[in-house]
């Protein structure tokens, strides 16, 4: 892993831990078995181009094509603006609110983050392989989570979702 994602992967986590502060859950550890896997999975993603879950057993996701220019803060902060569509008075999973709901769920642990910077494609389709890494336009953040959070049983909304005690952003 490069300085740069280090510390990419440090701002995914410290925004987390942010946030989840204002909602009274724990802070969360960065995993490097999920980082791995995360990781793998950002550079399946920007190589095909499209977003798609990888629905491991137990793990949640977060998964968002950003343009390349977003820091870690910014990725963290798009996915918990979703808090505004979410409604404490009825708890339970809310269309449009899972990215928030993931961020801030009492009971996950940890966090594993990957990115990967989508290669361009050339006019007739083909990957262009000579930017090395020069003129990309958009990267892929993928963060793992375990425990999944979003669980819909009875009461987990609840015990997992806490109203914010306030809303700070760096």
């Amino acid at each position: 892993m490069s300085l740069d994602s280090a510390a990419f992967c440090q701002q995914i986590l410290e925004a987390h831990n942010r946030l989840r502060e204002q909602h009274d859950s724990p802070p969360l550890t960065l995993s490097k078995d999920l980082s791995e896997q995360a990781q793998l999975w950002a550079d399946k993603l920007a190589t095909r181009r499209h977003l798609a879950y990888c629905e491991l057993p137990g793990i949640g996701e977060n998964i968002t094509f950003f343009p390349m220019w977003i820091d870690g803060d910014k990725v963290v902060e798009h996915w918990y603006s979703e808090h505004m569509k979410y409604e404490y008075d009825t708890p339970g999973w809310q269309a449009g609110t899972n990215y928030f709901t993931q961020v801030v769920w009492k009971a996950t642990e940890e966090i594993g983050v990957g990115r990967a910077f989508v290669v361009p494609e050339t006019t007739n389709g083909d990957v262009d392989m000579t930017t090395h890494g020069e003129n990309l336009s958009e990267q892929v953040v993928v963060a793992f989570y375990r425990p999944a959070g979003n669980n819909n049983r009875m009461g987990q909304f609840t015990a997992n979702v806490h109203k914010p005690k306030t809303i700070k952003f760096n």
